[in-house]
């Protein structure tokens, strides 16, 4: 397996060598559009490869998803085997696709897959504003996002996470949309996909429904503006039926199954009250305090100020430049605003939220782009810049290139719990994980025993935690797991109580792993139980009383 050290000159320098050919090709109007997309997916892809070969977890999304993707291969039920809380089901469905390809579901894989991601929102951006403001601004802006993704190691822009593939649908959203034109005849068929993506996006994340809603609003303008001329009203049926198709099919899924009231409860209700952090007056300090945790994105957001500002001055003084159309330029405004409220309703400081701003902040530098095209070459200059010379300090510093030293780290590691489970591990066994750690899951490729792999929501106190609790037993009772892994404490994210937090802090759980489970010992701080059909050499009642105490 290809393998990274922390310093890969020779690697280095032939990545800035190809960034500085793909600048080449942006400004150069004699190579094709296809050769110039070419390069940048190729840029793309070398400069994420030593990320990608990192086999280790870098954000607890991975893990949560790839847990959910393995336990869909098993049971592939949705909101019956698997809750992503936040995430909707495409994102984890999307992790199953590797395993069905032969490969393991592991986060090489899920790296791979919101690369594919990635790339594919790229060049879906550089369509767009192509058809918006022609090949040469969409060269000159699109190579700036372009050298963000390559070059940034921020953990939350390279980690797969639950806005690679929400990206791409509103990417291709966009794409669909920029194909209208209030002066002919628009396309049924591309209707019909813009709203069949658009449609799908609520159930790969919430959080990026105001941005296609702006879309689709959009689309919906120039349609009714068509309608008053023509009395066209079958492109609108289209966008309609569209839209429809992937809720629908979700509904009759829910129906079908059971499991409707779940979605209702735990996709809806749940996240509704998880949404509500920022209110509006809050927003800026909010967006500010995310960015200001992002110095890649404050150096992309630097290269594209001068755009960007003469973008915001064109909107204000509602100048339209040569024959744009009119709904083009509050398209892209609304964009930025509702990219910035996705960002920040939660009121949490994630970085990789920020994912949701790439692509509407470089429509607004596109729109104020031709006032400076004759400064092209300055914008790619000035994140290339940045890259490469904090890239230079760490090299002389500390000989330091590469963030993911994936030398003896591009397979699965293997926790000192997680070794003993792989001693007992069957066929079709499921594993529960009272905390969170869900790279435990992932480590054993055991299927999570509970709709949800991480407890928190049964821990802390809010108003539908008696609603998680019951869920959670009832799935005990339908899986039976043959482990159960307490593993408050150090090794588990945000809750490390063991006192308020662990087992013993919900009685009727810890009643039931008296009752059916054997308490195989304790590993780094993290207890094992095996259920007692399955123990190997069981405890005396005396110690296991003692150890549940």
């Amino acid at each position: 397996m290809l393998s990274f050290d922390n310093s890969p000159p020779v690697y280095w320098f032939l990545g800035y060598l190809l960034a500085g050919v793909v600048i080449f090709a942006s400004q150069n109007k004699s190579l094709s559009n296809r050769a110039y997309l070419s390069l940048g997916v190729l840029l793309l892809v070398m400069m994420r490869l030593p990320v990608i070969v990192f086999n280790r977890e870098l954000n607890q999304d991975e893990s949560q998803m790839l847990s959910h993707a393995i336990t869909l291969l098993q049971d592939p039920v949705y909101w019956r085997s698997v809750d992503g809380t936040t995430i909707g089901p495409l994102d984890n469905y999307l992790l199953v696709l590797p395993k069905l390809l032969g490969f393991r579901i592991d986060y090489t894989a899920a790296r791979l897959m919101g690369l594919l991601c990635v790339a594919g929102a790229w060049l879906l951006l550089f369509s767009a504003l192509k058809n918006w403001f022609g090949a040469t601004i969409a060269r000159g802006v699109s190579i700036v996002p372009l050298l963000f993704v390559a070059f940034t190691q921020e953990i939350d822009f390279v980690h797969y996470s639950s806005e690679q593939l929400p990206v791409l649908l509103l990417a291709f959203c966009l794409y669909q949309l920029s194909r209208l034109d209030p002066k002919t005849a628009p396309s049924t068929g591309g209707l019909y996909l813009l709203g069949l993506a658009a449609g799908a996006i609520p159930f790969g994340k919430l959080q990026a429904v105001p941005i296609v809603a702006v879309i689709v609003l959009s689309a919906f303008w120039v349609l009714f503006g068509r309608f008053q001329r023509y009395g066209e009203f079958k492109p609108a049926g289209a966008l309609i039926l569209g839209g429809l198709t992937v809720p629908l099919f979700f509904l009759a899924f829910t129906l079908a199954f059971g499991v409707f009231d779940d979605l209702i409860d735990f996709y809806v209700l749940g996240n509704a009250i998880y949404a509500g952090g920022s209110t509006f007056t809050e927003i800026p300090a909010q967006f500010y305090k995310i960015v200001s945790l992002s110095t890649d994105f404050q150096f992309f957001s630097l290269a594209l100020t001068v755009p960007i500002v003469i973008g915001l001055i064109r909107i204000v003084r509602l100048y339209v430049p040569g024959k744009m159309d009119f709904h083009v330029p509050f398209t892209i405004l609304f964009l930025v605003l509702a990219s910035i409220y996705a960002a920040t309703k939660s009121g949490n400081d994630f970085i990789h939220y920020l994912n949701f701003c790439i692509i509407p902040w470089t429509l607004l530098a596109a729109y104020g782009f031709s006032a400076v095209e004759s400064w092209s070459l300055a914008f790619p200059a000035i994140i290339v810049l940045w890259f490469g010379g904090y890239d230079a300090l760490h090299f002389v510093k500390e000989r330091r290139l590469n963030a993911f030293d994936s030398v003896g780290k591009t397979t699965l590691q293997q926790s000192p719990v997680v070794t003993e489970i792989l001693k007992r591990k069957k066929e079709g066994d499921y594993m529960v994980v009272w905390g969170w750690n869900c790279s435990y899951y992932v480590e054993a490729q055991l299927a999570q025993g509970t709709a949800e792999n991480h407890s928190e929501r049964s821990i802390f106190e809010h108003p539908m935690r008696d609603t998680y609790r019951k869920r959670y037993m009832s799935d005990l009772e339908r899986t039976k797991p043959a482990f159960v892994v307490d593993a408050v404490g150090k090794n588990s994210h945000w809750v490390q109580d063991k006192k308020t937090q662990g087992i013993e802090s919900y009685p009727e759980l810890n009643q039931y792993i008296r009752n059916h489970y054997t308490l195989l010992g304790e590993y780094d701080d993290v207890r094992l139980y095996i259920r007692n059909d399955r123990r190997a050499t069981p405890l005396g009642a005396g110690q296991q009383s003692a150890a549940l105490r």
